[in-house]
């Protein structure tokens, strides 16, 4: 889930769909998630089944001290996936709660819980970590059962250089609100209390930033100049405090990466992926030097604008629908059919499972177009192993954007469900979630290269195509630029070069300047370093789309050239869960080589091939 406001998404904002109105439907059909038939019916009964979980901490806790048999290992390691299943239900429930009114008591459960249970279960890697190797493998011998677990066995003793002792990582993880997550609050608070104002225009005024993919895509330049000023104006506003929240953000996950013996908070991160840390940042810096294919489509871009507008183009300008072309809106009613034939070649499995999900009978999507006060304005999904999965996209305008949103996160929700009807244990369901990332981008490739081929005239199938390049194809150059970004920054702040906001401002300008070709021309830019949410809410994840974004294009280039050979494959990848490391998933599923040059190289070429019918076509003929 990507939900940084970074200039791919304001500057890339797109809007379109399928051929349906070019109008908003005059009665928005909302689609409810039923939380009483999946999870809890009310939140006194959520309250009250907190019960079944504490009875499945206490009973694990039973065999602290006490694995000293085969039996007492496998017995510890059931009651952990049993503790996992009660939390995920819980948090998923009370993290949908949250996104559906921030100021709901659940968002406060959901964090003190998930602190409560890591102190609980802190034990049980100190204690794995204490079996010998001989015993651990006589114990394999002893009880065939164990073999199930055999990867997330060697999955703890991998990080036996970096677990602390029980009490040290008790008592850490019993803090981790104070001592990690009140950056991210204050950064809520402060951008809830910025006055962003609204932008007016033909068919009324819109909010500048909950339909900022709307005013990036007015067909007036005013409106979207003000629009993208204003914005980042609010946001310079606050500068001072957003600094002040990222640079603690940066201090105290450095702190925690050196208490378990990482170099920093970075190396902590990629090797959490299975990456090597130098590896990973030679990858960044191998991104940032192929930049220029990010600035090759903006001035795609730029060309088109200044054809169609006869004006120079500027950064609020890159999601500007040419000259008379209106951007269609789709209902959800629509869209459930657009997305049932967008998935089709992916097979019919997968085609049901996705219907399913957004089918209103099913109750599995919780969909509000237009938004409300206090509601997330993002999307994602919960699910949990034995349970189903739902979808959440807290304001749908009919965009295209909101469609490859949908198509997205509707992806993460499918690949839980196929996992779950797999049989796939809790201990396998959750990996790396570039992983995930790369499923869910996938889904996006798909859904533009279908409403181009069914576009009804030249320009709209050239938006479509430009917007699988801008939403998706670029994606993994995008997230290189906010990953290097954030690298850049913690490497800086442990170094003491970085202390305030012009610090912040003048890396900002030196990292985007290696991605697109604005910084220079647009000072606003400077300051993207403060919409960059994840950043604070999910410190260093943006390292997962440049490695998801990667596999993505290579499924594309597998989809479309052999079809037959990929599906089958890929479906099974899908329902399989991590049970081994992710490079080895994907050599034995797909036959990718994760850290070799052919995939960064393959996908430059297919970016080019992609750019060279953009620039061939400027009228999408």
């Amino acid at each position: 889930m990507r939900w940084c406001g970074d200039l791919a998404l304001f500057v890339f904002a797109v809007v379109t769909s399928v051929s349906v109105s070019a109008q908003a439907p005059t009665t928005p059909v909302a689609l409810s998630a039923d939380l009483a038939r999946y999870y809890f019916k009310t939140p006194a009964d959520e309250v009250a089944a907190r019960a079944e979980l504490n009875a499945a901490l206490a009973e694990m806790s039973r065999f602290k001290g006490q694995l000293n048999s085969a039996h007492q290992l496998l017995g510890v390691l059931r009651q952990y996936d049993t503790v996992q299943k009660f939390f995920a239900k819980h948090e998923g429930y009370l993290h949908l709660r949250c996104s559906q009114n921030r100021k709901d008591a659940a968002c406060d459960d959901d964090k003190a819980l998930e602190s409560d249970v890591d102190a609980k279960t802190a034990f049980l890697a100190p204690e794995i970590l204490s079996i010998s190797e001989d015993r651990l493998r006589a114990f394999l011998s002893e009880e065939p059962a164990l073999a199930d677990y055999r990867f997330a066995l060697s999955d703890i003793r991998r990080d036996r250089p970096h677990l602390l002792p029980e009490a040290e990582q008790s008592l850490l993880d019993q803090f981790q609100p104070q001592i990690g997550d009140w950056q991210y609050d204050l950064y809520e608070q402060v951008v809830a209390g910025i006055s962003f104002g609204t932008v007016q225009t033909a068919s009324g005024a819109l909010d500048v930033v909950r339909q900022r993919n709307l005013i990036a895509a007015d067909p007036e330049g005013h409106v979207r100049e003000e629009g993208f000023k204003r914005r980042y104006a609010g946001f310079a506003s606050q500068r001072d405090l957003l600094a002040f929240a990222l640079i603690q953000t940066i201090r105290a996950q450095n702190l925690l990466a050196k208490a378990h013996h990482y170099a920093d908070a970075p190396a902590r991160k990629y090797d959490s992926l299975y990456c090597k840390p130098e590896e990973t940042r030679s990858l960044l810096d191998s991104m940032a030097q192929h930049g220029d294919i990010a600035k090759r489509y903006e001035k795609v871009r730029s060309l088109d604008i200044e054809s169609g507008y006869h004006q120079p183009a500027h950064a609020w300008d890159m999601s500007a629908p040419a000259p008379g072309l209106t951007p269609p809106i789709t209902s959800l009613p629509d869209a459930r059919n657009v997305f049932h034939e967008a998935f089709a070649g992916i097979g019919k499995e997968y085609q049901a499972e996705f219907d399913a999900l957004l089918d209103p009978a099913n109750g599995r999507a919780d969909i509000l177009p237009g938004g409300a006060l206090n509601r997330y304005g993002g999307g994602f999904s919960i699910g949990f192993n034995g349970g189903t999965s739902i979808l959440f996209f807290g304001r749908y305008d009919g965009t295209f954007k909101d469609l490859s949103v949908i198509a997205h996160e509707g992806g993460h929700a499918v690949h839980r469900q196929l996992m779950a009807a797999n049989g796939v244990s809790p201990s396998y369901a959750q990996g790396p979630s570039f992983l995930f990332e790369s499923f869910a981008a996938f889904n996006e490739l798909l859904l533009a290269d279908f409403m181009a081929e069914h576009a009804t005239t030249p320009d709209l199938k050239r938006y479509y195509r430009e917007r699988w390049m801008s939403i998706k194809g670029l994606d993994a150059f995008y997230g290189a630029q906010d990953a290097l970004l954030e690298q850049t920054i913690y490497d800086r702040v442990a170094a003491g070069s970085i202390r305030n906001a012009d610090d912040l401002d003048s890396l900002t300008s030196k990292i985007d300047g290696q991605f697109s070709q604005f910084p220079a021309s647009n000072p606003e830019l400077r300051t993207r370093w403060a919409t960059v949410s994840l950043m604070y809410e999910d410190p260093l994840y943006d390292v997962n789309y440049v490695y998801g974004g990667l596999l993505a294009l290579k499924y594309y280039d597998l989809y479309t050239t052999r079809r037959e050979w990929f599906v089958p494959r890929y479906i099974a990848l899908l329902k399989n869960g991590f049970n081994q490391p992710p490079a080895e998933l994907l050599h034995q599923f797909l036959g990718i080589d994760l850290s070799g040059p052919a995939l960064l190289n393959d996908d430059l070429k297919l970016l080019n091939r992609r750019l060279d019918q953009l620039e061939a076509n400027p009228t999408g003929k």
